[in-house]
């Protein structure tokens, strides 16, 4: 009976991220990770609810006119975005990305390696 169940949320939530709105973030939410849209869809899809992903463009824009303030390798990877606005990479592990970056330099390109072989883990289990 549960499979059931689970298989119609994973339609459901596959609809929701269908609407015109909610593909340019599902894009942008990708292109800052370094991964596919279709990856990126697979992530929400199995880290959050379904009240999460309604509100997703919400959380989007308000992320975009109040997070990450400063600017930088924060701003460019999401940070304030993927760890307190739509909550998929734990804050510890952002923290160790950005310590990483920093270390070479603010490397933008490592940073982004790293949460592509992050997130691929994810999509592979």
């Amino acid at each position: 009976m549960t499979d059931i169940y689970e298989r119609d949320l994973y339609g459901m939530k596959y609809a929701i991220l269908k609407s015109p709105y909610h593909k340019k973030v599902v894009t942008a939410c990708a292109d800052m990770l370094g991964i596919t849209p279709m990856q990126m869809r697979r992530i929400f899809i199995e880290n959050l609810d379904m009240l999460m992903l309604e509100s997703l463009g919400a959380r989007f824009d308000s992320w975009k006119m109040q997070g990450d303030q400063t600017g930088g390798i924060r701003h460019e990877i999401g940070y304030d975005l993927f760890t307190k606005y739509i909550p998929i990479i734990p804050e510890k592990i952002m923290k160790k990305v950005i310590e990483s970056a920093e270390a070479d330099n603010n490397s933008l390109d490592k940073a982004r390696e790293q949460l592509m072989k992050i997130t691929g883990k994810e999509t592979e289990s």
